[in-house]
């Protein structure tokens, strides 16, 4: 066989390969997800007596995410929490500021790393689409330590997707 017979025969192998890829690969589409979270700032009144026996003080306020579903089809959605401040202020762990889901009851310490609130399978118009929750934040006293002052820290709220 010639050179010039291998060259046309492996370009007509890659033009076959090509067209096939063409013809019956399926269309990739962008998942889009739009994120919206409120009540993003979280206070804490003063604590009282009845705080510090408690051992903890309750936000005012919790932050409410919903994710809606704008393009695509079926994703497995993923929102996560983490504090992007390293400490409280005035001595106070990042620790102490803690977390839950409204539908659970547990408790978890906010992390500088991404910690997993929830997860859903969202399929637009068809199923948890839009979906949504609140995350409720305490911040732990201990009569020892925490000296009657403002403490704040920042959280971050991330979504992450999937197409399965």
């Amino acid at each position: 066989m010639s050179p010039f017979g291998r060259k046309f025969l492996g370009g007509s192998t890659s033009m076959a390969i090509s067209l096939a890829l063409a013809l019956f690969a399926s269309p990739l589409t962008a998942q889009k997800t739009i994120l919206t979270v409120t009540a993003g700032a979280i206070t804490f009144a003063a604590p009282t007596a009845a705080d510090y026996i408690a051992g903890f003080i309750d936000a005012s306020t919790g932050a409410t995410f919903a994710l809606n579903a704008q393009t695509g089809t079926s994703r497995t959605t993923t929102i996560s929490i983490r504090s992007t401040s390293a400490s409280l202020g005035n001595g106070k762990v990042i620790g102490d500021l803690q977390w839950r889901r409204s539908d659970l009851a547990t408790w978890n310490n906010i992390t500088l790393t991404d910690a997993q609130v929830e997860q859903r399978i969202l399929v637009r118009g068809v199923l948890n689409d839009p979906w949504s929750n609140t995350i409720f934040f305490r911040m732990k006293l201990a009569w020892a330590t925490d000296a009657p002052a403002a403490y704040a820290g920042n959280y971050q709220i991330t979504l992450s997707q999937t197409v399965p």
